[in-house]
């Protein structure tokens, strides 16, 4: 196998054995078909399992056939080194530094030449509609469908970026990683992607929002202090302020206060200044930064800096002089 690898921590297949690949590979990713063409085939397979989303990474180091039937599960690949294309409705295509958004309502076909790695988002269908419909604030029967047509190219950056950062942190990170901080980086990808691919509720999403009372950045606050140790839960935000989604980020913007999840980050620094503050024998910095949603110790201490204006170390060891 090849140096570049990514999700080691969450190993699926390691094998160049092509029966036993075959078999995993129908049995975790619901594949229907798989052939290996060179005699000298080798795969790799990892597969991290979130909540509305699954990430993997696959290397091939022969040339090999996959085949998915029609399912609820959409998917996008982002190559990483090598060549691969698919086909799914008569039609195919080379995946280039990603694909287009490949809908389950086809059988989808591949074929990777010998060397190439990729990472692939797998995201379940109905929890993307129900983000969707809560950004337009849209209660109908419509069903949430990609279509054909170009993706905006920076926002794809911007998403590959996401992915390839998400794959490194949950290396990094595994089983630490709270659920509070998967719930939000989940969140934040599947906005973009609704953002960057052409689907049924575009155009709405590209209107302007409706005004909303400014008494509704005052109740998400409030909401947000409320509940700093849980995931951000943009729809049932939404549901107490009686808005939608997309008028809720309106709110705050108009009112100068960024958004949200910035305002929650805010809260969660607040909160690790108070954890700090009044340590017991078990505080550390990296458990209050766990503990408050921060994954990247670095990240933590320099945002924690620039709001408190010491580093989190500093404030601990202040505290404990106190004592």
């Amino acid at each position: 196998m090849g140096a570049v690898s990514y999700l080691d921590r969450y190993s699926l297949i390691r094998s160049r054995d092509s029966e036993f690949a075959r078999h995993r590979l129908f049995a975790a990713y619901g594949a229907d078909r798989f052939e290996a063409h060179d005699r000298a085939f080798g795969i790799q397979a990892n597969l991290a399992r979130l909540s509305s989303i699954g990430l993997a990474f696959c290397a091939y180091d022969g040339a090999a056939s996959l085949s998915f039937p029609e399912s609820q599960i959409l998917r996008q690949f982002f190559s990483i080194q090598g060549a691969a294309g698919f086909r799914t409705n008569g039609h195919g295509q080379p995946i280039g530094a990603w694909s287009p958004m490949i809908r389950g309502d086809a059988r989808l076909d591949l074929d990777f030449a010998p060397g190439y790695r990729q990472l692939v988002l797998r995201m379940d269908a109905a929890p993307l509609e129900r983000l969707a419909k809560s950004l337009v604030g849209d209660d109908s029967s419509t069903k949430l469908r990609f279509v054909d047509g170009k993706a905006d190219s920076a926002m794809m950056a911007q998403v590959r970026q996401d992915v390839f950062r998400f794959a490194e942190e949950l290396e990094r990170f595994g089983q630490d990683y709270k659920p509070i901080a998967i719930a939000e980086l989940e969140r934040a990808l599947m906005v973009r992607i609704l953002l960057a691919h052409p689907h049924s509720f575009t155009d709405r999403l590209r209107r302007a929002p409706p005004g909303a009372n400014r008494t509704v950045v005052d109740i998400v606050e409030s909401y947000v202090a409320a509940h700093w140790d849980e995931p951000l839960d943009l729809e049932k935000i939404a549901e107490i302020a009686n808005v939608s989604v997309r008028t809720v980020f309106r709110e705050f913007a108009d009112a100068g206060r960024g958004s949200p999840g910035q305002f929650a980050r805010r809260i969660r620094l607040d909160r690790a200044a108070e954890l700090l503050r009044r340590p017991d024998e078990q505080t550390s910095v990296l458990a209050v930064a766990f503990k408050c949603g921060f994954q990247n110790l670095g990240r933590f201490a320099s945002e924690y800096r620039r709001a408190v204006g010491e580093l989190p170390s500093e404030t601990l060891r202040n505290a404990r002089r106190r004592q």
